[in-house]
């Protein structure tokens, strides 16, 4: 307890460091620091201003079958930057997922302490006392709507596709893991808010871009009698009580088109999420592939492929598409055979438990006490454990396959092997990004060095001298770990160069895609 005291106590202190930190991106001697309110206006300045052009774009876009792909992206789009959506209209999706950081967390202050973003409920300065947290690091959009549907390989013993760090987007419903991902945050009491999917559709239908969306969908998208009290119920934060679980007093009918709409909102992000405007396939590593005669990767860069593959074992869960390169698996140079035939995206689709630290710094550990509103966002406290996947096929609301309840106890402490595209996406070489499902690790090089020597290092307490160096504080849950990492043996410089070769993997290197007609 004294520990646990200890790192919780500090939170505040680390906290006041990085809200007087420097803007990212500016230098010594630049402009004054920014807090963490200027931080999260600047953000929402930004998604303003990208909505706005958004919207602007609308007149010039052609109707007809021809274009309707633009239009379904364009209006995903627009719904993601639209912090009309939530249910204190300050926050869109994007305030967590901005396309200059891969479509993850935006601010540098943020993902070097608390690592979780605030939702809608939140005061100006996001004070962790009267504003709510998540639990878990944002996770990407990108490359996301290329998961399959979640399904369970008996014979491997592996869960294999969904979305979500737990993979509790399952496509089951919708038969597609990121649209079903996309309807999550709205209702979220900690994200957006909403207490009833109808309130997003009720906002969608007050939106400046509604005859859009229904030149998409139809115009009976919101052929919706509405109470009303709409306007109070869709403006209180949820949860829905237990004893009202949809407070939007809709009829049948009416709920029934409400549901199917909430659908059409999903779909058109999912189908955004894979243009690309997200996921255009146009790192340096995919021009090195489709341009091997140009011998684009440095030294340190080929060798660092060479490790990822190979001494490494990276390519084991994360797939670079070397099983289609003809048979080459370990080479001195490019070699493009069979490149076209397979788009990497470095990952297996499954999920591992590689042993990560709690992160006591992320506030939701605090949330124990009822808020304003009535709600406990974790009732648990500091006793709070990250099952994971584990948690997900443990809760009936969730798990669409009650077969699958039986094997919680064998997932627990494993989270989604994430795509290794755009890792190191960011809008300054000083800008903090965070890794792992709770953002313990700071740096591509802490990552690196934790996979390489998490069994070889001794174990300390959380702040001690050394952490993340010569020590590593025990994994919040040891059980299910995987062993095939952990003493790698690779050297300083290897290490350095493995980090070199995920820094290839960031997008927007050429401006078209290397493969633009081909994905998987």
């Amino acid at each position: 307890m004294i520990r646990v005291a200890f790192v919780a106590g500090t939170c505040a202190f680390v906290l006041g460091l990085f809200f007087t930190a420097r803007h990212p991106g500016m230098q010594n001697g630049s402009p004054a620091p920014m807090s963490l309110e200027q931080e999260i206006k600047r953000v929402e300045a930004e998604i303003d201003r990208i909505f706005a052009d958004t919207l602007a774009q609308l007149p010039s876009i052609p109707g007809g079958t021809a274009h309707r792909m633009k239009r379904v992206q364009t209006l995903g789009k627009l719904e993601l930057f639209d912090k009309q959506l939530s249910v204190n209209r300050n926050t869109a999706c994007t305030f967590c997922h901005m396309p200059d950081v891969d479509f993850t967390g935006p601010i540098s202050i943020l993902n070097a302490t608390t690592v979780a973003y605030p939702g809608s409920v939140r005061n100006v300065s996001a004070d962790q006392a009267q504003s709510r947290y998540g639990h878990r690091k944002p996770q990407s959009y990108t490359y996301s709507p290329y998961y399959p549907v979640l399904q369970y390989n008996k014979t491997q013993g592996d869960f294999y596709g969904g979305n979500f760090w737990d993979l509790r987007a399952t496509g089951f419903t919708l038969q597609n893991p990121a649209a079903e991902q996309a309807q999550d945050p709205p209702v979220d009491p900690n994200e957006m808010g909403f207490p009833d999917t109808a309130c997003v559709v009720h906002r969608l239908s007050m939106s400046p871009y509604r005859s859009f969306f229904e030149s998409v969908w139809g115009t009976e998208s919101f052929a919706i009698t509405w109470p009303s009290d709409v306007d109070r119920v869709c403006s209180t934060p949820g949860p829905a009580k237990t004893s009202d679980p949809l407070p939007v007093h809709l009829s049948p009918i009416d709920r029934g088109r409400s549901n199917s709409t909430y659908d059409q909102f999903a779909l058109a992000i999912a189908v955004y999420e894979a243009s690309p405007d997200i996921s255009p396939f146009s790192s340096k590593f995919d021009y090195a592939l489709a341009h091997p005669d140009q011998k684009l990767l440095s030294s340190d860069e080929q060798a660092g492929w060479d490790l990822f593959h190979g001494k490494a074992m990276c390519n084991t869960c994360h797939l670079d598409g070397t099983e289609s390169l003809a048979g080459n698996t370990v080479r001195s140079s490019i070699t493009p055979a069979g490149v076209g035939s397979k788009v990497p995206l470095f990952t297996d689709f499954t999920s591992t438990n590689i042993g990560v630290p709690r992160n006591l710094a992320i506030p939701y550990y605090k949330k124990d006490k009822t808020d304003k509103y009535g709600f406990i966002s974790n009732p648990a406290g500091l006793g709070f454990v990250d099952k994971g996947v584990g948690a997900f096929l443990r809760d009936p609301t969730l798990n669409p396959n009650s077969d699958w309840t039986q094997l919680a106890a064998q997932f627990d402490g494993k989270f989604q092997v994430s795509t290794l595209r755009n890792v190191d996406m960011r809008p300054s070489p000083d800008f903090v990004k965070a890794y792992a499902h709770n953002g313990y690790f700071k740096s591509l090089k802490e990552i690196v060095h934790f996979y390489n020597t998490r069994d070889k290092l001794p174990h300390c307490q959380q702040g001690a001298p050394g952490e993340k160096t010569t020590c590593w504080p025990p994994p919040e849950i040891p059980q299910n770990m995987d062993t095939t990492i952990g003493n790698l043996g690779l050297s300083n410089e290897q290490e350095d160069q493995l980090v070199a070769f995920l820094k290839t993997l960031t997008d927007g290197y050429k401006q078209q895609s290397a493969y633009p007609q081909k994905v998987p």
